[in-house]
């Protein structure tokens, strides 16, 4: 592609776009190459198709053109369209924050999973369960979980104050209410206690971050490294969890499909019951940690 695209119709636009980003390296090249066009003239892929005669005006090629160079410089999709969809919601995302993941739903189907039972168990009860979300990042996970379970009471808490920003628009575009804090992991919940405490915290290793496609390594590394080994926050987690706990209290946390045995030793040895899951691709996923 060069610097100006001379192309007036989107078939056109889009082979164009494509070829470029096969070029570059991006995978599914075509299919990006649709979402973007799309985003851009503001309607949905079904419709360039079905609208395959229309002449796109200048600005708005020139547009599509930036989003083409910017992605062939494999910054993600999900930030130039600023949005990424999650347990059938719409996120808004930005660079501060780490891009919901597909793997990630299954978490938060699990915490879904466990408030029915709670919810048969405290029927009678006025007192919701309280869940504490961990690392929040974009607050994927506790919107989705204020949002599909109305009586859970959500917390969440980042060190990130932009983070924590993405989070706030994101609970006020799906009109849930969530108490946000800043602070590192449980800090900002000395003396509270939880039913539920969900996390997908950072876990990639100094050395596995090295290896990642040059998407994930414009993410931002706070949300992503872990230090040597990638476990540093499941061993702050498995420490000091206990006390923020609930009776017959419950944690979920999110692993890299490598870490499952660890994770577990790590929550066994603090004194936990727990159980692994795997996500659809049959990779390790969850580890569930139940208090004795």
């Amino acid at each position: 592609m060069t610097d100006r695209l001379d192309a007036h119709q989107p078939m056109e636009l889009l082979r164009q776009g494509a070829q470029y980003l096969a070029q570059c390296g991006v995978p599914d090249a075509r299919a990006e190459a649709d979402l973007i066009l799309a985003f851009v003239l503001k309607t949905t892929r079904d419709k360039l198709y079905a609208e395959c005669d229309r002449v796109v005006a200048s600005p708005e090629r020139e547009i599509y053109n930036d989003f083409l160079k910017r992605r062939g410089q494999r910054e993600p999709l999900a930030y130039l369209l600023k949005t990424r969809e999650f347990m059938g919601l719409d996120f808004f995302v930005d660079p501060s924050v780490l891009i919901p993941r597909p793997e990630t739903e299954l978490l938060v189907e699990k915490v879904l999973e466990l408030g029915k039972n709670m919810g048969r168990e405290r029927e009678n009860s006025e007192i919701p369960s309280k869940v504490l979300d961990l690392c929040t990042g974009s607050g994927a996970i506790a919107v989705a979980v204020a949002y599909h379970w109305k009586q859970a009471a959500v917390v969440a808490v980042d060190v990130s104050s932009e983070a924590l920003t993405v989070a706030k628009i994101n609970a006020a575009n799906m009109n849930v209410n969530i108490d946000f804090r800043q602070g590192d992991l449980f800090a900002p919940v000395q003396g509270e206690k939880f039913s539920l405490i969900v996390s997908n915290p950072p876990y990639v290793s100094e050395h596995e971050i090295l290896k990642c496609p040059p998407e994930v390594r414009k993410e931002p590394v706070l949300a992503l490294l872990a230090g040597k080994d990638g476990l540093d926050f499941y061993r702050r987690i498995a420490m000091n969890a206990t006390e923020f706990l609930s009776h017959e209290g419950i944690i979920l946390v999110e692993i890299g499909y490598s870490q499952g045995t660890r994770v577990r030793e790590l929550f066994t040895a603090a004194g936990y019951q727990t159980e692994l899951f795997s996500d659809y691709a049959g990779l390790d996923r969850i580890v569930l940690a139940r208090k004795e």
